[in-house]
Protein backbone atom coordinates (compact mmCIF):
# COMPACT_ATOMS: atom_id res chain seq x y z
CA UNK A 1 0.00 0.00 0.00
CA UNK A 2 2.84 2.55 0.04
CA UNK A 3 2.49 3.28 -3.65
CA UNK A 4 -1.28 3.71 -3.15
CA UNK A 5 -1.47 6.48 -0.26
CA UNK A 6 1.83 8.82 -0.27
CA UNK A 7 2.40 9.89 2.92
CA UNK A 8 2.12 13.74 3.80
CA UNK A 9 5.58 15.33 3.77
CA UNK A 10 7.40 12.64 1.91
CA UNK A 11 6.59 13.71 -1.93
CA UNK A 12 10.46 14.75 -2.26
CA UNK A 13 11.31 11.17 -0.60
CA UNK A 14 9.20 9.49 -2.98
CA UNK A 15 10.49 11.39 -6.31
CA UNK A 16 13.90 10.10 -5.06
CA UNK A 17 13.05 6.82 -4.55
CA UNK A 18 11.56 6.37 -7.86
CA UNK A 19 14.57 8.15 -9.79
CA UNK A 20 16.82 5.60 -8.58
CA UNK A 21 14.26 2.73 -8.94
CA UNK A 22 14.11 4.08 -12.90
CA UNK A 23 17.70 4.17 -13.31
CA UNK A 24 17.78 0.15 -12.01
CA UNK A 25 14.41 -0.71 -13.98
CA UNK A 26 12.60 -1.58 -11.05
CA UNK A 27 8.77 -0.69 -10.71
CA UNK A 28 6.80 -0.58 -7.20
CA UNK A 29 3.61 -2.47 -8.22
CA UNK A 30 0.48 -0.62 -6.60
CA UNK A 31 -1.56 -2.86 -4.54
CA UNK A 32 -4.38 -3.68 -7.92
CA UNK A 33 -1.18 -5.25 -9.39
CA UNK A 34 -0.67 -7.25 -6.74
CA UNK A 35 -4.50 -8.88 -6.51
CA UNK A 36 -4.34 -9.54 -9.58
CA UNK A 37 -4.91 -13.30 -10.28
CA UNK A 38 -2.15 -15.73 -11.50
CA UNK A 39 -2.98 -17.65 -14.85
CA UNK A 40 -4.90 -21.40 -13.29
CA UNK A 41 -1.88 -23.40 -14.09
CA UNK A 42 0.63 -21.81 -12.18
CA UNK A 43 1.48 -23.31 -8.59
CA UNK A 44 2.85 -20.99 -5.84
CA UNK A 45 3.50 -23.45 -2.65
CA UNK A 46 2.25 -20.50 0.30
CA UNK A 47 0.79 -20.80 2.79
CA UNK A 48 -1.07 -17.48 3.01
CA UNK A 49 -4.12 -18.63 1.06
CA UNK A 50 -4.91 -20.87 -1.80
CA UNK A 51 -5.76 -20.79 -5.25
CA UNK A 52 -6.13 -18.76 -7.09
CA UNK A 53 -2.95 -17.38 -6.10
CA UNK A 54 -2.34 -13.77 -7.19
CA UNK A 55 0.77 -11.49 -8.21
CA UNK A 56 1.33 -10.95 -4.24
CA UNK A 57 1.49 -14.80 -3.48
CA UNK A 58 4.06 -15.47 -6.31
CA UNK A 59 6.61 -12.57 -5.48
CA UNK A 60 5.83 -13.32 -1.51
CA UNK A 61 7.03 -16.94 -2.81
CA UNK A 62 9.94 -15.44 -4.93
CA UNK A 63 11.21 -13.48 -2.51
CA UNK A 64 11.04 -15.91 0.38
Amino acid sequence: MVTDIPLPGWGEEYRQIGQVLDRHDIALLDSQVLSLPLEAELQVETILGSPPYSVFDAWFHWMD
